[in-house]
């Protein structure tokens, strides 16, 4: 895997096996400054060309404004000598022009070699005017104002010239040559006091190429720290999100095995009570649409959450569970149920409950949607005045998703045909549901579902058997 066109973007190269990922060799310490690796080394450029391009124009900036200092300087302690507008005339110019093109494209892309060939430039005319100073008596050369400007353009290779070692070196060297037949110049015959300078010279020439080496060292350290915190942040990113996509994958396919068992637990009661799919859909489609409802109501909003709605419709098909044990003589008897026998239908909330528990008690954990479901199978024939069953429950007693339960279930029975009875009309239906209101119902439920008749009506005609 390469380098990508940003270096935090750049991601460890793998193998192949999954789980072992190839880090970039350790930065080897060797005078030959780069990363192992073409693609390593390029986007390491890539990265600090920007950065050290304006840092570099404003060193040329800085550079004319301190030619400018010395001559003014010169001009004040030395008003005589003329040599010194040639810094003026000459080095400032040339600054000028390397600043100006600084600005194209080709010195954009090739900027350190651009400055390189300025700088060597400006100091062969900057050696040259101080040759000129000195032949008037000033200070020039061979004081320590000529040591002070080779020491200045050194380290602007160095320093100033940033990341690519190799034109810093080129451009120092170069620098120190022509200062060096500079000092010939102005020494002549004088060997012994050239020796003396160039000692000088070459131990500050070390020294800045030492510093220079070292800077670029350094950056290169931090370079290939921060990249590879970077990749492995990205890698670790990639990995979760990888995580987080199993994640929700499994938690899918558990949620639709939960679903599946549903609907086969409800058809069981079908097979029994000769009921049809689409009365599980009704009666959750009412249940949903009285919760909604009921949402910004103040009596039932914490608990009507989205994803407590959510857990209301899933375990809806659950409230008839029970009937599951009931003989069929008194499941499927075509006329009204006897005392006893309506006893024993009433059972079926209570079977309904035991039966929820129980598989809760074999899985050795608490599941929302059969806690849920539990409530409505046992409490969805409970009535609001207490004379329900099966625990003859009263008021806000009743579990509110019994409640609704409640209601949803008698409209769809009333609606529908049924072994001992014909289907009801809508408005009929209504008016029953409407009687019911604070002695059957939850009043504030059967409100609720007043405001909604037309959308039960249409859930009716959508799942109609």
């Amino acid at each position: 895997m390469t380098v990508l066109d940003h270096p935090v973007r750049w991601r460890p190269e793998r193998t192949g096996n999954a789980d072992e990922v190839v880090q970039p060799d350790a930065l080897p310490l060797r005078p030959i400054l780069s990363f192992p690796g073409a693609a390593y080394e390029e986007a390491f450029v890539r990265y600090y060309h920007g950065f050290y391009y304006r840092y570099a124009q404003a060193s040329l900036v800085v550079g004319m404004v301190l030619i400018l200092g010395d001559f003014l300087v010169d001009h004040l302690a030395f008003p005589n000598g003329t040599a010194n507008l040639y810094r003026v005339q000459f080095c400032l110019p040339i600054l000028g022009i390397g600043f100006a093109y600084s600005f194209t494209d080709f010195a954009r892309r090739h900027w350190q070699l651009v400055m390189s060939g300025f700088i060597a430039t400006v100091a062969c005319c900057t050696f040259w005017v101080l040759l000129k100073i000195d032949g008037q008596d000033g200070m020039g050369l061979t004081s320590w104002v000529g040591m002070l400007n080779f020491v200045f353009l050194e380290f602007y290779c160095f320093v100033i010239l940033g990341v690519q070692f190799r034109y810093a070196i080129v451009s120092g060297v170069a620098i120190l040559l022509m200062f060096e037949a500079a000092m010939q110049v102005a020494l002549g015959n004088d060997f012994g006091m050239f020796c003396y300078w160039s000692f000088h010279v070459i131990t500050l020439f070390i020294l800045a190429a030492g510093i220079g080496w070292w800077r670029e060292y350094a950056v290169r350290m931090d370079f290939a720290t921060q990249t590879t915190l970077k990749a492995t942040q990205e890698f670790l990113k990639d990995q979760n999100v990888l995580l987080e996509i199993e994640v929700e994958k499994r938690t899918r396919s558990i949620q639709d095995a939960q679903d599946a068992t549903i609907v086969t637990l409800a058809s069981l009661v079908e097979t029994r009570d000769h009921e049809t799919g689409n009365h599980i859909r009704r009666t959750q489609d009412y249940v949903r649409a009285l919760a909604r409802r009921l949402q910004a109501h103040p009596g039932f909003a914490d608990y009507l959450v989205e994803r407590q709605i959510d857990i209301l419709f899933k375990s809806a098909p659950l409230h008839d569970i029970g009937k599951v044990g009931i003989p069929d003589s008194i499941l499927l008897k075509p006329g009204k149920l006897d005392p006893k026998e309506f006893e024993i239908m009433k059972t079926h909330t209570t079977l309904g409950h035991n039966a929820i528990e129980n598989a809760e008690r074999q899985l050795g954990m608490t599941v929302e949607f059969l806690a849920c479901a539990k409530e409505i199978a046992l409490g969805h024939h409970e009535k609001w005045d207490g004379s329900g069953y099966p625990a003859g429950l009263a008021g806000s007693r009743i579990p509110i998703s019994a409640r609704l339960m409640a209601v949803a279930d008698v409209y769809d029975a009333l609606t529908t045909r049924r072994v001992y009875k014909d289907a009801m009309g809508h408005d009929e239906a209504i008016a029953i549901i409407m009687e019911g209101r604070g002695k059957h119902f939850d009043p504030d439920v059967v409100d609720a579902f007043a405001a909604i008749t037309e959308e039960f009506r249409g859930i009716a005609g959508r799942y109609a058997d």
